[in-house]
């Protein structure tokens, strides 16, 4: 094999993980972006659901694009919500729990680069004038944020209330709160308060609420017009699966499934939706058949050579020449004995 189309082969396997790893922009799949930016968007949303009794939390990390300082944000909630600061640790914590074991492949008889390379394991079977407006049952300064809770209403009510306090919706957002509305779900309403204009990571925050079944809001999004991501580490006390209506239709993976030293269990899921437009239902939980634990594997693959051969091929060849060898010596040994006998 020349240098040249080794290097080329090595460069190759080098970029695979690179390929693996690379995922789309997304919009914020949890809520409605509120501003006349219309390149506004949260490149990455990753939350900590969790459930105790009735009271749900769901810890929110957003990384938020926008040029303009008047960003904003719409989450709705089957009931109102208590709002506060949330935890970057428990962030670190888990994904570092979910991240993929490595185990080393090693080759005797044929070159990795025969083979697809460093992979991950197999997943698993996995308005019009007027309106009654709504009421303000709680707010929270945190940081750069400015956080209400909203509840009651109906929907004319509720857009008059959010574009006179500063929340610009464009068409498509504001028609996405019929829904939460005619099933009296409340909203959290969070407003950048900074003069600059957003870029970057916010600091988690957390609301709590109470709820009969495990969700996430979804079907805000189906205002988004580009591909989504969405990373979820779900805790309650056994692994859970998706059970909405939009499980079907759309690309969601368990990356990790165990139970911690807490004694509760964490799974984690990954979900692309490709057409947010079919968006209809919020994400549902509910346990799955079993609590059968999982994670990701990555391989490493390791030529094993001698020489520069793969040493399979090479010790089959040397073991068959020894024999050889042997059996040559041996013959000779035995004719010398003959010829001075």
């Amino acid at each position: 094999m020349s240098t040249h189309l080794l290097r080329l082969i090595v460069a190759l396997l080098l970029a695979v993980p690179a390929l693996l790893i690379a995922s789309p922009a997304s919009a914020c799949a949890c809520g409605g972006i509120a501003s006349n930016d219309p390149a506004a968007q949260v490149s990455q949303e990753t939350a900590i659901v969790s459930m105790a009794g009735r009271r749900e939390t769901i810890d929110m990390r957003l990384s938020m694009r926008s040029v303009r300082s008047d960003a904003a944000l719409i989450v709705p909630t089957p009931a109102p919500a208590t709002v506060s600061a949330g935890d970057s640790a428990l962030f670190d914590k888990y994904e570092a729990i979910s991240a993929p074991r490595t185990e080393t492949r090693r080759h005797w008889w044929s070159r990795s680069s025969d083979y697809d390379g460093a992979r991950a394991g197999a997943l698993p079977p996995g308005s019009a004038a007027g309106g009654s407006g709504p009421e303000v049952v709680g707010r929270v300064q945190l940081g750069p944020l400015d956080i209400t809770t909203l509840t009651g209403g109906d929907l004319t009510g509720l857009q008059k209330w959010l574009s006179g306090n500063g929340y610009q919706l464009m068409p498509a957002v504001s028609a996405a709160l019929a829904p939460y509305v005619s099933e009296r779900w409340s909203f959290v309403a969070i407003k950048l308060t900074s003069p600059n204009a957003l870029s970057g990571p916010l600091d988690p925050i957390r609301l709590e609420f109470d709820s009969d079944t495990l969700v996430y809001p979804m079907r805000m999004s189906v205002a988004a017009t580009g591909t989504q991501m969405v990373d979820l580490y779900v805790l309650t006390d056994h692994r859970q699966q998706r059970t909405d209506a939009d499980v079907s239709r759309q690309q969601g993976h368990v990356l990790y499934a165990g139970r911690l030293d807490d004694g509760r269990y964490l799974t984690t899921i990954q979900t692309m939706i490709i057409a947010p437009q079919t968006i209809s239902s919020d994400f549902v939980f509910a346990d799955a058949a079993d609590d059968s634990p999982y994670q990701q594997v990555i391989y490493k693959d390791s030529d094993v050579t001698i020489m520069g051969v793969m040493a399979g091929p090479f010790l089959l060849v040397a073991g068959m020449i020894i024999v050889v060898v042997g059996i040559a010596l041996a013959g000779i040994a035995f004719r010398r004995h003959r010829t001075a006998a």
